[in-house]
């Protein structure tokens, strides 16, 4: 039985086994059937349906008489009321699509259920601005309120960019959008926006983004949201950025927002300034990043992680676990990793493979409590002078870089570290390293353990328990101890970072590092990104 029917048989039964003639009027008998039957939408939560051969003239949204267009059917359903509207496959020709808080949208499949643009609501001029209102589905509130909906198994179509943007959120909380694709839109593909507790996963984002030579927009945005878990993604994007925070308001935190398993890649060359940069695929800048993590991600191109503040935060950022494959076929070197002017970070167990420099502050702040370790880092050139790690410009204070491993290779001169442009240095600690000159045949300038360029200069310096193998120390001022010159013994075979550069039996790496406070599996930690396995 519909709901319609047990509505309208309720009173009617009522009035037969009370046997009153016209107990109840017909006055309210006519506004319950005109509430109960006419829109059935208003009862408690319910399952609506839309098919491709409904009807918005003559449905009633049930899955006998169901509706034609999801914009009609969001336009006929309460909020908050937990409400369910399902699409079946096909594809729909939509306007702009309001979902209301409390209402949730089910499709088919991602490569069943694609909704597309009318014509009239296509939006694309060469500077668009945010256009936040020529998003096709928008999930928005005046004021924060509960979403507490879903948008799963489905797919939005840009028909070539025609299409400003995919999904708009703002000023909702627990919102979820998983299994969606969005592609060909030529903005964003999703914006979140003011958001709390929100979860987006298994989605696939492909060219949406928008680019000028002053800014560029991303696949996927966030702005002024926190608890906001991202994973699962595939973001291949040809013209802007990857994932950004367009609209974050430079003077809040970016608090607890974890990327995480996931691929970004972007086209190698940047539109910024004329293309003289890089492309991004991650940037994210405030105030701080209490809680915030990016780890099990797979990036072609740079991450940049800025902020005009240098407020400290209680927990660092993470950044962990990930792939930097600057090298790959689409790059081909033509970038860097990671672009940090921030303080309070945690670098760990990630794999920079090439790139012109791994590790750099282009700005001119002085960031600090920078802990990098086990890290492999392979591969730095093309530019004069390259550096693992690049203090181009300000400074960097209070920075312990352990357990790392180097691999010096290529054509061009290569610094571990190298302080630039009178940038200033205090209290590095530099301990548990190993480093591997591979470039020996270019002999222009030698590559260098520390270079201070223009200016430049380093205070308490502390060079302890590192190997050296086939690279001189230098002659800047610190203090260095234990530190080895020979053969590191590694295993040499295989894929690269592993098992590539874990040390082999009687290898002079093994148990010869200092207590940087870092877990190990011997007597002392071993030297190098990898313990040997006993």
């Amino acid at each position: 039985m519909k709901k319609s029917q047990v509505a309208f048989s309720y009173p009617v039964l009522w009035y037969k086994k009370k046997q009153i003639r016209y107990a109840i009027p017909r006055l309210v008998l006519l506004t319950l059937f005109t509430i109960h039957v006419i829109n059935p939408q208003h009862s408690l939560a319910g399952n609506f349906y839309v098919t491709v051969s409904g009807s918005d003239e003559s449905g009633n949204g049930s899955d006998v008489k169901p509706w034609r267009t999801l914009q009609f059917a969001c336009a006929q359903v309460d909020p908050d009321k937990n409400h369910t509207i399902t699409l079946s496959e096909g594809t729909y020709i939509e306007g702009p699509i309001n979902v209301p808080s409390g209402v949730s949208i089910l499709g088919s499949g991602k490569d069943k259920t694609i909704i597309k643009a009318a014509p009239h609501f296509y939006y694309n001029p060469a500077r668009p601005g945010y256009g936040i209102d020529k998003f096709l589905i928008s999930l928005t509130s005046l004021s924060m309120r509960g979403g507490n909906q879903t948008i799963k198994n489905l797919r939005i179509d840009g028909d070539s960019k025609k299409l400003h943007g995919g999904i708009f959120v703002k000023n909702r909380n627990k919102i979820t959008i998983e299994s969606v694709k969005v592609q060909h839109v030529n903005f964003s593909g999703i914006w979140l926006w003011g958001v709390t507790d929100c979860t987006i996963k298994d989605i696939e984002l492909k060219d949406c983004a928008w680019g000028s030579t002053d800014w560029c927009s991303a696949a996927l945005q966030i702005a002024n949201s926190s608890n906001i878990d991202i994973s699962n993604f595939n973001i291949d994007e040809g013209i802007g950025y990857g994932i950004k925070n367009l609209g974050h308001d430079e003077k809040l935190p970016v608090t607890n927002i974890k990327i995480h398993d996931g691929r970004v890649s972007v086209v190698p060359t940047g539109l910024w300034n004329n293309g003289s940069a890089p492309n991004i695929t991650i940037e994210l800048w405030g105030n701080s990043y209490p809680g915030t993590e990016i780890y099990n991600c797979y990036v072609d191109n740079h991450i940049s992680l800025v902020g005009k503040s240098s407020i400290q935060s209680t927990t660092p950022l993470k950044i962990y676990n990930n792939v930097f494959d600057i090298l790959e076929s689409r790059a081909m070197g033509k970038g860097y990793c990671l672009e940090l002017s921030i303080s309070d970070v945690e670098i760990y167990n990630n794999w920079f493979n090439g790139g012109t420099t791994s590790i750099v502050n282009w700005s001119s702040r002085s960031p600090q409590n920078w802990n990098i370790h086990h890290n492999v880092f392979y591969s730095v050139s093309n530019k004069y002078p390259s550096a693992f790690i690049n203090i181009y410009k300000g400074g960097l204070s209070h920075a312990s870089i352990y357990n790392n491993t180097f691999e010096m290779t290529g054509k061009s001169t290569i610094n571990l570290i190298e302080l630039n442009n009178a940038a200033q240095g205090d209290d590095i600690k530099i301990k548990n390293n190993l480093i591997i000159n591979s470039n020996t045949t270019y002999a222009h300038y030698p590559n260098r353990f520390i270079s201070l360029e223009k200016g430049a200069a380093i205070s308490r310096l502390i060079v302890t328990n590192n190997l050296f193998f086939r690279l001189p120390l230098g002659n800047v001022p610190g203090a260095y101890l234990n530190n080895l010159t020979l053969e590191p013994g590694i295993t040499k075979e295989g894929a690269r970072p592993k098992p590539y550069y874990v040390p082999k039996a009687g290898s002079p790496l093994i148990n010869k590092g200092t207590e940087v406070g870092l877990p190990f599996a011997g007597a002392a930690p071993d030297i190098g990104a990898f313990e040997f396995i006993r």
